[in-house]
């Protein structure tokens, strides 16, 4: 199953210091810091700074991959989370498109 994520970063800095942990990225000979934007498992756009300080990821997991240790922090919104309605049927979480603290145009 599919499932979509927007993370948010306090920086760049430490966006690309999880991504190095985790093995999303890996700093070039040139020390340059190289993201894997995709493999057979996942997709990942970085969206960049929004409102002048955080930083924003989308991720799509596209095989189920285990959330890594220490992402949770990380996490806005993923499109698999649910609440209870009124009722106590389960209900998707919509995707946050209308908050203005949350960029806008993050699925390109």
């Amino acid at each position: 199953m599919t499932v979509d994520y927007i993370l948010k970063f306090p920086s760049k800095q430490v966006a690309e210091q999880f991504g190095i942990a985790k093995g999303f990225a890996k700093v070039d000979d040139d020390r340059n810091i190289q993201t894997s934007l995709a493999t057979h498992t996942y997709a990942l756009h970085e969206i960049g700074a929004h409102n002048g300080s955080d930083y924003w990821v989308l991720f799509r997991d596209l095989v189920g991959i285990p959330i890594p240790e220490g992402a949770d922090q990380f996490i806005f919104w993923a499109s698999d989370w649910t609440v209870e309605d009124d009722a106590g049927s389960e209900i998707q979480v919509p995707r946050p498109e209308f908050n203005p603290d949350v960029p806008s145009v993050f699925w390109a």
